[in-house]
């Protein structure tokens, strides 16, 4: 058996999440495009107001 490092599971895991954001957010884009728009000018808005 191979000797798997924890870095080359870190990698993958990191990887396959990435994608599956990705895919979310394709997804989510092609049914709303309208709100998304106005979500996206929400989240900004939230992040930009928001100060520690």
């Amino acid at each position: 058996m191979p000797q798997i490092f924890p870095m080359n599971w870190l990698m993958i895991t990191l990887l396959i999440s990435m994608i599956l954001i990705i895919i979310m957010i394709k997804t989510f884009f092609i049914k709303n495009e309208k709100t998304n728009k106005m979500m996206i000018k929400n989240i900004l808005k939230s992040t930009l107001s928001f100060k520690w």
